[in-house]
């Protein structure tokens, strides 16, 4: 095989392979469920994780989203900020701050904080509630 068609191969190949790859990155987070919990530290220091169901959320695809108990609504995602909003539906207005690989946190509208964090989970199906 000559030298010339093995690199127009590779450079192809490459160019393809990045361009799986932003294009994936532009669609925003994977569609699945994002469990919710708190962490807490008892009296003897030691940590307790408390599932919070009523916070957790599915992306059913790229603009809709369902609840717990299976309702379902419209939401956003701006990449640049890592901000997943709800527009409508059960939770309207809430947000959700990107912090991790697909891990997210609530954002406390009051304060401006993250609570509660909601990592991806790929086994369970966003329009099964609930989880």
């Amino acid at each position: 095989m000559p030298r010339s068609f093995l690199a127009k191969f590779i450079a192809i190949a490459f160019l393809n392979m990045l361009a799986a790859a932003t294009a994936a990155a532009a669609d925003g987070p994977p569609r699945g469920v994002y469990s919710c919990y708190d962490a807490t530290m008892d009296y003897k220091m030691q940590l307790l994780i408390t599932p919070m169901p009523v916070v957790m959320f599915g992306l059913v695809d790229a603009s809709t989203y369902s609840d717990y108990d299976g309702n379902h609504g419209r939401y956003s995602y701006d990449a640049g900020s890592g901000v997943l909003t709800m527009i409508d539906g059960s939770r309207k207005g809430w947000r959700y701050h990107k912090v991790g690989t697909w891990s997210f946190s609530l954002i406390d509208n009051n304060k401006g904080t993250d609570i509660y964090t909601c990592p991806y989970e790929a086994a369970k199906n966003p329009a099964h509630g609930p989880w």
